[in-house]
């Protein structure tokens, strides 16, 4: 099975009524023993809540966290039989924390920060830097084309912004081929913002900046990016659509 339909096809398998004398999986009873105390008196973020039913299942630890390189995440026992799929979340002392999107932010900062120097385009912050973004963009996007209007307001406030290229068409579309041009410029600065401006380049892009285009594609991809501008803030967050430089600002200050 492709890795792209395991998790569709865990979905349908967990959504699928199946008795157990068909799987021929022992279901164990409810009332085989009592259910754990801390269950039976569950909080979640200080509030008490009421359970309806509470049953053991057959999933064993220890528990390991599985990253496919579509993107996808699920959580599965040592053997790879029993699986969850979705969010694991730690039920702590100061409230629900999401443990799979601070994975999802952290491997994300990891992955940008092994990208090869040239392989994208930076502009960097005027003056003192209060942070850094990384932008998925294509420069036939509107969006994209409307928060590159800002960009002297974004440096100038302290943010470094870091384009990488994102041809929504493909990697072998026309776009793709701009944004090599783009990387391959004497100048990838001002070679980006006119390409922004429609304007033709005359680099011709070399295999090396094809290859950037095809890895920047690529990695949107793993990242689950659909649509353009696409932006990582300096914690790993990660969201759709063009945002205000005032707004963009104050999420990278983290307010």
């Amino acid at each position: 099975m492709k890795a792209h339909n395991l998790l569709y096809a865990v979905g349908l398998t967990l959504m699928m009524p199946v008795s157990a004398q068909a799987t021929g999986i022992p279901v164990p009873d409810v009332l085989d023993t009592p259910p754990p105390a801390a269950l039976q008196d569950l909080t979640i973020n200080g509030q008490p809540v009421t359970t309806d039913s509470i049953r053991r299942v057959d999933l064993e630890g220890p528990i390991y966290e599985v990253r496919l390189r579509n993107g996808d995440t699920f959580y599965s026992d040592a053997q790879g039989r029993h699986m969850v799929v979705g969010s694991l979340y730690d039920n702590g002392p100061d409230g629900l924390i999401n443990v799979t999107e601070q994975h999802d932010r952290q491997d994300r900062l990891d992955q940008l920060s092994a990208i090869p120097e040239g392989d994208t385009v930076d502009y960097p912050a005027q003056g003192e830097e209060i942070g850094r973004i990384t932008v998925f963009t294509d420069t036939t996007c509107p969006y994209c084309q409307k928060l590159h209007q800002e960009i002297d307001q974004l440096t100038q406030a302290g943010v470094t912004v870091r384009y990488v290229p994102f041809p929504r068409a493909g990697a072998h579309s026309q776009v793709a081929n701009q944004l090599a041009q783009v990387l391959c410029s004497e100048s990838p600065t001002d070679a980006m913002t006119r390409a922004f401006h429609g304007e033709a380049l005359a680099s011709r892009p070399s295999k090396s900046c094809r290859s950037a285009v095809d890895d920047g594609f690529s990695l949107g991809q793993q990242f689950g990016v659909q649509g353009t501008p696409s932006i990582v803030l300096p914690n790993g967050g990660m969201g759709e659509g063009y945002i205000p430089y005032r707004k963009l600002v104050r999420l990278v200050r983290g307010l």
